[in-house]
């Protein structure tokens, strides 16, 4: 008489089979690793690029009308001053002294320049009127509703001021910028 066996073993798996079996598994951890790293430094470089190479910036408000309208975007160029340091002319964006925000700015005063806004609208840099041929007429003018008496720079400071000058919230109101609030050179410099 044959009687059933309890539940017979399942029957050993070969040396060969275990060594695939770990393989198998091995190469889904390496996989898996792999697609991490390559998450991980996506992110690290999106994040490095972002702080220390180049950004993206949108101009909001009239400050830099006509030069820069409402709206239009540019690439700021952040590593730029790692390099060199600022200049006269150039379109910036600061770190707003005020309200801590990012502003878009012209730098018409250097470090250790004498500044001196006059009533009669016109920007004096070490008493020698600065050309500014990139003002209308009207924002010229403007310039001199808010005179600056004159000021002069340390030697970490600029002056900075919007093109729009009836509208713009500049060095005029808040004085010198310090050098690490330029956070970099805005695409589109005349």
């Amino acid at each position: 008489m044959n009687t059933p066996d309890a539940a017979a073993p399942p029957p050993m798996p070969t040396p060969a089979a275990r060594r695939f079996k770990l393989l198998r598994y091995a190469g889904e951890y390496r996989q898996s690793s792999l697609i991490i790293c390559i998450l991980l430094w996506s992110i690290l470089s999106y994040l490095f690029i972002s702080h220390y190479v180049l950004m993206a910036v949108e101009v909001k408000g009239l400050s830099m009308s006509p030069t820069l309208l409402d709206g239009q975007r540019y690439l700021l160029y952040r590593c730029t001053y790692l390099w060199r340091t600022p200049r006269k002319g150039e379109i910036v964006v600061i770190e707003d002294p005020e309200d801590h925000g990012l502003s878009v700015k012209r730098i018409v005063g250097l470090p250790n320049d004498q500044i001196e806004v006059r009533r009669d609208g016109g920007v004096y840099v070490n008493d020698a009127r600065l050309p500014e041929p990139y003002l209308t007429s009207a924002a010229a003018y403007a310039s001199g509703e808010r005179p600056v008496h004159p000021t002069k720079l340390g030697g970490e400071e600029y002056f900075v001021l919007g093109d729009n000058r009836e509208v713009s919230a500049d060095s005029r109101i808040y004085g010198p910028v310090p050098r690490k609030n330029i956070l970099g050179l805005l695409s589109k410099s005349n």
